[in-house]
């Protein structure tokens, strides 16, 4: 004998169903095991748990890995094994033999053991969910003039800074551009904030403003953006932590739109930059963290609620009814051709 056959002589196959105890229907009880590999023939016995040494049946020569016993077992607590053919039995596999009756009622304490398993699994759940709800973010935009201990800035020393430069002409009848960002009072760093703004149909290029200044009538610096949609500004504006106001309109054929509303940010050096990054990191996880409970917190409350009595549950009967009407429409239309085509045929 070769060491693969002995190797395959040894292995035993394993049962997997019927075992632990599981209730099956005395009239037609389907064994299923496990084949170790090479393995084709298999012997099947079945004993009481009573009499384990005395076989009630054994089946020899079955070519696959699941025989149907059906009519012949005894009611109660029997025990199964399974070979190789001409090998060594498995492991005894216990079961219990059972009416219908008795495999529906196994079922059901099956379900309801399931039920309890996940209410309990929900209860833990609900338990490790804390009343209180996290912290509130702190969002770290900015407001004021000016960033704490930010210096004084002479905007008449700035270069680029003037009275405005504009050119007055002709509305043209597209839609102002939409900003994108910078907004509402975010940190950016002066060498490499970037403005960027929806692009208007037709536009030949864009003009852009920068003022510290919510009116636009002095120290105002005039860029032309060309046909981009953004605009990066490495030292364009001072890097001193002071309010920054900008707008763009879009040149169109000989006129121009409407200016866009303003957004405001503050340029300030890459340090104070990166903290403000990393505080709008920790607000956004403060947020995250708070739409997670808040979620929890209101799964908890509708666990504790009927299924019948939940909303969604009457969406559902609604949708019900509306399909039994439209159930019963459609047989009184039915109905009534097959009148007309008796009276007409």
């Amino acid at each position: 004998m070769t060491d693969a056959s002995a190797r395959a002589a040894s292995a035993r196959p394993v049962p997997t169903a019927p075992v632990d105890g599981a209730v099956a229907p005395l009239d037609a009880v389907v064994f299923r095991w496990t084949a170790p590999p090479g393995t084709r023939v298999f012997d099947l016995r079945v004993a009481t748990a009573a009499a384990p040494s005395d076989a009630l049946f054994e089946v020899t020569g079955l070519p696959s890995t699941e025989a149907t016993l059906a009519g012949a077992l005894p009611a109660g607590d029997l025990l199964w094994w399974v070979r190789q053919e001409g090998g060594a039995w498995s492991a005894p596999a216990r079961f219990h033999a059972g009416t219908q009756a008795d495999v529906e009622i196994a079922h059901r304490a099956e379900a309801e053991a399931a039920a309890r398993r996940r209410a309990s699994e929900r209860a833990a759940q609900a338990s490790d969910i804390p009343d209180a709800p996290p912290p509130a973010p702190v969002w770290p935009y900015a407001t004021g003039d000016a960033l704490d201990g930010a210096p004084e800035v002479d905007w008449a020393r700035v270069p680029g800074f003037g009275a405005p430069a504009r050119a007055a002409l002709p509305r043209a009848g597209a839609a102002a551009p939409t900003l994108l960002g910078p907004l509402g009072g975010e940190v950016a760093d002066a060498g490499t904030v970037a403005l960027r703004w929806t692009s208007v149909p037709g536009a030949d290029r864009y003009e852009v403003e920068l003022s510290p200044r919510t009116r636009f009538d002095a120290d105002v610096l005039t860029l032309d953006a060309g046909g981009a949609t953004e605009l990066v500004l490495p030292g364009v504006v001072p890097a001193a932590g002071h309010k920054m106001l900008w707008r763009v309109r879009a040149h169109v054929g000989r006129g121009a739109t409407a200016w866009s509303r303003y957004g405001r940010f503050y340029p300030a050096d890459a340090d104070t930059a990166e903290r403000f990054s990393l505080a709008m990191d920790r607000a956004r996880t403060a947020q995250r963290l708070q739409r997670d409970h808040a979620r929890r917190v209101q799964q908890r409350e509708m666990d504790l609620i009927p299924l019948h009595e939940r909303p969604d549950a009457v969406t559902s009967q609604a949708m019900v009814t509306a399909i039994l009407a439209m159930v019963v429409s459609s047989g009184l239309l039915i109905a009534l051709a097959a009148v007309f085509a008796a009276v007409w045929l």
